[in-house]
């Protein structure tokens, strides 16, 4: 089998020059352990001679398990992007699913996104989150059990605690309203049941010979900077991608661009934004003397604000977002945040001192920057700006010399590239997706 290997990966040479550069990156090892064919990951192509003896493949069907391998390895599915608490089963599906849709193999059988009525065109991560969810067991029938006399009990509890409340109540006010939720209640858990029945029933079932398959095919799948960066580098230099066709190409190169991940930038942000504040102390010897003299503490605090646009483009799941995202600094050590919403003016500041639960929006009008910039050159406090926003307005016009950090966080990665441009002449520039 290996002597095969070699002369498939021999002829790739002239033929698929983007395929055979990717493999010689790789150690060519035999596992006779795994139950599946072939697989890739950590720097290794295993494969099991045993299961593709067994499974009497011809030549070409090898050839197709190498290169599916090798167009995983370009599209660093096995180095990058996993989504976390993943099912291996579902990486290595969502990863099918992705190159099914590009690169149409003679000899090899996938399971179809519209299979589990998924639609096409979608990144991997999006396939295997969707799947963690699909290809989990139903309950059993003695958990089903367990759960119904739980909530007979749940019931029961509730209907004592009900008649304990509404003593003073007069039953024959309230039978005929009871009865109507009741059969309002029974008739929704009807339609929930039989309608996750039929979708259930509508997807393809995978038996436990190939769930270990699928599962042993990602098991040496894991986030590698280095080796990712040097797959990067093959991409950047390859000019001749052999019989890859040009849809596959464009999804390989569009992979080098780096997705920003608003939370390391937050999180870098402020960071940056932190300020050295030294107290004098008996606690701790000076360097110098010892205990004859106090000791300094440092230390770190940081004043942020956060501007949060509240024009009327901006719609409500969207401040759900930029809401959830402030709360993340609570978690980063900082105990105070003041946070001003705007429109075509400045309203009120309002500081948190923990995680906000409930915000009143007012304004919902048009957007201008200017009146966020004013204040800060009024407010020389803040070592850090946060400004969430669509991007739609005049640029601010910074007439002053401003020592507050800047950053600017876009809703979408569309408005990012339209205002990225004019922002980054006052702070850092992300987009939060969501």
């Amino acid at each position: 089998m290996k002597a095969l290997l070699k002369k498939i990966v021999e002829r790739w040479f002239l033929t698929e020059p983007a395929l055979f550069h990717v493999y010689c990156m790789q150690h060519l090892r035999e596992n006779l352990q795994m139950p599946c064919p072939m697989r890739c990951g950590k720097g290794m192509v295993e494969y099991n001679p045993t299961v593709l003896l067994q499974m009497n493949c011809s030549e070409d069907y090898v050839e197709n398990l190498l290169r599916l391998e090798m167009i995983r390895l370009l599209l660093k599915h096995p180095y990058e992007r996993q989504p976390e608490c993943s099912l291996p089963a579902a990486l290595t599906l969502g990863s099918n699913m992705v190159i099914d849709q590009h690169y149409l193999f003679q000899h090899l059988e996938f399971v179809k996104a519209s299979d589990y009525q998924l639609p096409k065109n979608q990144c991997f991560e999006w396939y295997v989150n969707k799947l963690n969810v699909l290809l989990q067991e139903p309950p059993s029938e003695e958990e089903d059990a367990g759960k119904e006399e739980s909530d007979e009990e749940d019931e029961s509890d509730e209907e004592v605690t009900t008649d304990n409340d509404n003593e003073d109540s007069s039953p024959s006010d309230n039978d005929g309203d009871d009865t109507a939720l009741e059969e309002e209640k029974q008739d929704i858990e009807a339609y929930s049941n039989d309608e996750q029945e039929t979708i259930q029933d509508e997807l393809p079932t995978i038996g436990d010979e190939i769930q270990a398959q699928l599962s042993a095919q990602s098991e040496l799948w894991e986030e590698d900077e280095l080796k990712k960066e040097e797959i990067n580098n093959l991409i950047r230099e390859t000019t001749q991608w052999g019989s890859l066709p040009g849809k596959l190409v464009e999804q390989i190169i569009a992979s080098l661009v780096v997705k920003l991940d608003y939370r390391k930038v937050l999180n870098s942000f402020h960071t940056s934004i932190l300020s050295s504040k030294r107290r004098l102390t008996r606690m701790r010897p000076n360097r110098r003397s010892g205990f004859q003299q106090m000791g300094s503490i440092y230390e770190l605090a940081s004043s942020i604000l956060v501007a949060v646009d509240v024009s009327g483009s901006i719609s409500h799941k969207t401040l759900q977002a930029f809401y959830s995202t402030i709360a993340r600094f609570f978690k980063y050590g900082v105990e105070t945040i003041d946070v001003v919403q705007f429109d075509v003016g400045l309203r009120e500041v309002t500081t948190f001192k923990k995680r906000p639960t409930k915000v009143d929006v007012n304004g919902r009008g048009g957007t201008e920057f200017q009146s966020v910039f004013n204040y800060i050159k009024e407010h020389r406090k803040y070592d850090g700006l946060i400004v969430f926003t669509d991007g739609y307005a005049p640029e601010p016009q910074i007439d002053f010399k401003m020592r507050t950090k800047v950053l600017w966080v876009c809703r979408s990665e569309q408005e990012y590239k339209e205002h990225a441009e004019w922002m980054k002449r006052t702070g850092k520039v992300c987009w939060i997706e969501f």
